[in-house]
């Protein structure tokens, strides 16, 4: 564990550990039809910093859109949600938590910020970033996977003195599908108590056109990104790759109301990764998936909370339709 006086970083995962977990997932997704690669593999030192930038893209309008509605709401959501601690899973550079916890440290005397993520770097930035902006904060970083790890929050150091307010920001609910995305909000609701409250920000369903550009920006960010995962696993997993031989393709299936992201292969080739026991032969034009982005309504998004446990308390969601906070409890116990 890395700590200070204010700052602790836990890793929940040895490296050999997260190693044999990386080669099971892409053996198993590189070997069923169609392929995939999980996408919270994009998330090393450089595509945590390539996601970075595309927040800042004009065509990506997610983090200006959901940062608009924190700036004016979050003190109201503090203030309804009463925390002691935020959590925050899936942290990443945390862009937009500061908004939360500037309400939090003006309510609370000795607040507690704990993010958790995959990738250790981004939380130790983010970590420098809000300790020095809020002198009376604390930082309990958490390097985990929130797929399978989400129920050791209700233990140890994370346990609070106080409620907790959970956030799931930029939508990244969206990048699990129908099954998985109620399974993580069960894990969820299964360590919080009937005084904590969960913030879930979602992307609403809109002009395809506007989906189609955040995806496909001008610069080739969104590209560079998408293809920064086979550098991922050419590093991690002994891989011998070629970045040159795959294409960035993304588009919106209006049917299934979700981005799909791919690498397409341009060529004939072969994908191999001793460290995860894979050789795969790829024909041109196969797809490789590696995101997907789901969209929501106000009822889908309540049907998925209903289906994670959770009660829907308020919504609120942008003038324009393009995105939406979700405050909500669990629906177990009589929180109030």
């Amino acid at each position: 564990m890395e700590k200070t006086s204010r700052f602790e970083l836990e890793k929940w995962a040895g490296t050999s550990d997260a190693r044999a977990e990386m080669a099971r997932e892409v053996r198993a997704g590189l070997s069923r039809a169609p392929r995939s690669i999980p996408p919270k593999y994009f998330y090393d030192e450089v595509g945590s910093r390539l996601f970075d930038v595309i927040c800042d893209l004009p065509e990506y309008y997610l983090t200006r859109a959901e940062r608009a509605l924190l700036e004016r709401h979050a003190e109201g959501i503090v203030e309804r949600a009463r925390p002691r601690t935020i959590v925050e899973i899936g942290s990443g550079m945390a862009r937009k938590t500061g908004l939360l916890l500037r309400a939090l440290c003006a309510r609370v005397p000795s607040p507690t910020y704990v993010p958790f993520d995959i990738a250790p770097e981004p939380i130790a930035a983010s970590a420098r970033a809000l300790l020095a902006a809020h002198p009376t904060l604390r930082v309990r970083g958490v390097v985990g996977d929130f797929a399978r790890d989400c129920s050791r929050l209700g233990g140890g150091a994370h346990v609070s003195n106080g409620p907790r307010l959970f956030a799931f920001l930029g939508s990244t609910l969206g990048n699990l599908d129908e099954r998985e995305a109620p399974a993580l909000l069960r894990s969820l609701a299964g360590v919080m108590s009937g005084h904590d409250r969960f913030l879930l920000g979602v992307d609403l369903v809109k002009d395809p056109r506007v989906l189609h550009a955040a995806y496909n920006d001008a610069q080739g960010v969104t590209a560079a990104f998408n293809k920064n995962v086979l550098r991922v696993l050419a590093r991690q997993l002994d891989g011998e790759l070629d970045e040159q031989g795959f294409e960035h393709l993304a588009f919106y299936d209006e049917e299934r109301q979700r981005i799909e992201m791919h690498l397409v292969s341009t060529r004939a080739q072969v994908l191999a990764l001793q460290a995860a026991d894979v050789r795969v032969t790829l024909s041109e034009g196969e797809r490789v998936l590696t995101e997907i982005s789901r969209k929501f309504t106000r009822d889908s998004i309540e049907w998925t909370l209903s289906l994670g446990g959770m009660r829907p308390l308020e919504w609120i969601a942008a003038d324009d339709g393009a995105f939406a906070l979700c405050l909500a409890r669990t629906a177990r116990g009589d929180g109030g």
